[in-house]
């Protein structure tokens, strides 16, 4: 299928009437109508004429609890001939099963290629962000750690899912996809830092909320990753119920006529959200170096930046594809490196362990020879001296009887025999090793 071909389908709802069933049970309306270039109401008006069931309100969050009621059947098209001479279609109704397996795997990938989990990525930030811990500044801290790379204050929190919306849209129309990093995949996550102006001081990213892992974007076979963060400005504030606002008073006199005084005036300061945004594209690979920053300013918002985020993701294919490359081969040259160190290692181990055997060998096989000579010297001393005293009389001849087994108790040990037999040469002391 042609690109003109599959653009022309992405634009269109299906004809087919089992296919928009099966496609307003498998995708929020807000996804179709922006995908297909129709309003909400316009998707229902087609549903209506058609006679399709629609999800009511609440469904899709009831679904990711695992709590959504169950599909209605697809009921058989009525005529839309009334009176007593109207005929009806046939009255065959179809379940849910039914028409749900046959064309998903052909209306879902023809009208989103790539989508992937995003809407569902979306759809775990409106349950778990507006249930959590809410931050002194008003930042969302939710205990949930498996959910996309967001900083947003509850006031800014509808505005971060429009644009991601938006953006996810953007991206399924190229074929691109987003998802969370598996663990076990080697791709790191970059901090962000989120004050407007880098030069105020306040909130540090420290404070803010983090993901476990990054927050991918696929791209074929290139990834990138991304942060967004509601921008903090350094300004008046004040403490009121557990929760830093602003000092509208104190905002005022800086400037105004007071200006010059309020300079003088200790005031208290602190960095609250702007609800304007800050989206950060990164490389995710330890091995490349590559990062963007798109913010939203007065004049500026970040939805009309989208095309040039793609844009800039697309350019950088190139540059992070010859940085890996040249990390890879870097990583090879070091690989060889490795193993021509460790092979001249080893070799050198091997001399050093042969020759320390010889040696140990060579002198232990001495130490025998000294030993035999010392056990032949010391048996003709006791030959001598037993012959010696056979001539004393009979009490000191006991006497140095009695002395010579004492003598050769306290000498008794391996004599030089028994340790040759026990002796090693070099190539078996290597052998038990």
């Amino acid at each position: 299928m042609s690109e003109s071909q599959q653009a022309s389908i992405i634009k269109t709802l299906p004809d087919d009437r089992e296919a928009l069933y099966l496609l307003v049970w498998r995708e929020p309306a807000e996804r179709i109508a922006s995908i297909c270039n129709i309003s909400i109401e316009g998707l229902a008006k087609r549903c209506a004429e058609l006679q399709i069931p629609r999800p009511l309100t609440g469904y899709w969050k009831a679904l990711e609890k695992g709590t959504a009621p169950a599909i209605p059947l697809l009921p058989a098209l009525k005529s839309s001939t009334g009176g007593k001479g109207g005929k009806k279609d046939s009255p065959s109704v179809k379940s849910p099963a039914t028409v749900l397996a046959k064309p998903a795997s052909v209306v879902t990938k023809k009208l989103f290629p790539g989508s992937g989990n995003a809407y569902g990525l979306i759809n775990d930030l409106k349950t778990y962000f507006p249930v959590s811990t809410i931050t002194r500044d008003g930042y969302y801290k939710p205990t949930k750690k498996k959910l996309l790379d967001l900083n947003v204050s509850d006031t800014g929190f509808e505005s971060a899912i429009k644009f991601l919306s938006r953006f996810f849209d953007a991206l399924a129309k190229q074929g691109y996809r987003v998802r969370l990093a598996a663990r076990g995949e080697d791709f790191h996550r970059a901090e962000i830092y989120i004050r407007e102006d880098p030069k105020e001081g306040g909130f540090r990213w420290e404070n803010l909320w983090r993901p476990f892992s990054a927050s991918i974007i696929c791209m074929g076979d290139m990834h990138f990753a991304f942060n967004l963060a509601e921008m903090t400005e350094y300004v008046p504030a004040k403490l009121v119920k557990d929760r830093y606002v602003r000092d509208e008073k104190m905002a005022r006199w800086s400037r105004g006529k007071n200006a010059e005084f309020y300079l003088h005036l200790r005031v208290s300061k602190h960095s609250l959200p702007t609800g304007r945004f800050l989206l950060q594209l990164y490389s995710p690979y330890p091995d490349a170096q590559w990062n963007i920053q798109f913010r939203q300013t007065k004049q500026c918002g970040l939805i009309s930046q989208i095309p040039k985020m793609i844009a800039a993701m697309q350019d950088a294919v190139p540059l992070i594809s010859k940085q890996l490359e040249e990390a890879r081969i870097k990583a090879e040259k070091w690989r060889i490196q490795r193993e021509r160190e460790h092979a001249i290692y080893l070799e050198k181990e091997k001399i050093r362990r042969e020759e320390e055997a010889y040696n140990a060998s060579r002198a232990e096989l001495k130490s025998i020879m000294a030993q035999w000579a010392e056990d032949k010297r010391l048996e003709q001393f006791f030959r001598e001296a037993e012959q010696d005293a056979a001539s004393l009389d009979e009490q000191q001849k006991d006497q140095v009887m009695e002395r010579l087994q004492l003598a050769r108790q306290f000498l008794s040990g391996d004599t030089a025999v028994e340790r040759l037999l026990k002796w090693e040469t070099p190539q078996e002391r290597l052998g038990n090793k």
